[in-house]
């Protein structure tokens, strides 16, 4: 069989072996005696440096203790069952454990939104009403659950070395006033605060720029210091993560073009103070 070339689905393995490992409390030397390799061995698999072979991936979780659905899963992974980097959206710890684990690696996040706040930005009353009016079928449970687990994800923001996020929001999706005028108002608040850290760029795109090259959606350019940049987007049902360059590439280029029509960061700040006045009715 024809080995895949290390990608998106490499990497998601690596990170899914560790997190098994480490539930395992189980070192990476212990994990290598029991399969018969090292323990550097082992760290290039999880961090996505050497590509797994199925057996590899079958004897490390049989060390582990992994069995079941999960071990069913990853051995599908390994023989090249998921794809281009696709993560379905029928299981949302899944999906969204994939996303975290490029996401809290990443040195660079860049998130273009056309009709929404990015989630790294959300207030928890914002991403509460952004969740409920896009689930179907969902108790509030479940969806106060997606709620904790897309606020956790803003930790990195506040690490002693975060990441440099830039953030491209349409107009549109500021003036929307999801969850009503006040929660908005406070959520565009929160951005203007979030706007104040240097690692933190806001850019917003007038409602004025009405052809532009986001217009299909939108997506996060996740960038690397040692690895591969690779690209996010996701529908209802599915999300794909990217990492061919000239489809990555193609983002850089949109994200290029995105800049070209939104307005700076200043000017942002302006306007961004004006929708939030504009929601309280002031």
């Amino acid at each position: 069989m024809v080995k895949q070339k290390p990608g998106v689905t490499t990497r998601e393995i690596g990170f899914e072996l560790e997190r098994l490992r480490r539930a395992a409390k189980l070192n990476l030397d212990q994990v290598g005696k029991g399969i018969g390799v090292s323990a550097a061995t082992i760290s290039r698999l999880e961090n996505g440096k050497r590509q797994p072979s199925i057996e590899e991936v079958a004897s490390i979780l049989t060390v582990i203790g992994v069995t079941g659905a999960e071990r069913d899963r990853l051995l599908d992974q390994a023989r090249g069952g998921s794809g281009l980097g696709l993560v379905e959206g029928s299981n949302p710890t899944v999906q969204s454990r994939t996303y975290l684990n490029f996401e809290t690696r990443a040195t660079t996040v860049t998130n273009f939104e056309l009709m929404l706040v990015p989630g790294l930005a959300q207030t928890a009353e914002y991403a509460f009403a952004a969740i409920t009016a896009l689930m179907l079928d969902t108790d509030e449970p479940d969806v106060e659950a997606r709620v904790r687990r897309r606020l956790a994800r803003q930790t990195i923001l506040g690490r002693r070395t975060p990441p440099q996020v830039n953030l491209i929001i349409s107009e549109y999706a500021l003036r929307l006033p999801l969850g009503g005028p006040k929660i908005m108002a406070r959520q565009l608040r929160h951005l203007i605060a979030l706007s104040e850290q240097p690692h933190i760029s806001i850019r917003v795109l007038p409602s004025d720029v009405v052809a532009h090259p986001g217009l299909l959606g939108q997506f996060v350019l996740l960038e690397f210091a040692g690895d591969p940049a690779l690209v996010h987007v996701e529908d209802r049902a599915t999300g794909l993560f990217l990492d061919d360059p000239l489809r990555v590439a193609s983002y850089r280029l949109t994200v290029e073009k995105l800049r070209d029509v939104a307005l700076d960061e200043q000017d942002s700040l302006w306007l961004m103070t004006s929708i939030a006045r504009d929601h309280d009715g002031e």
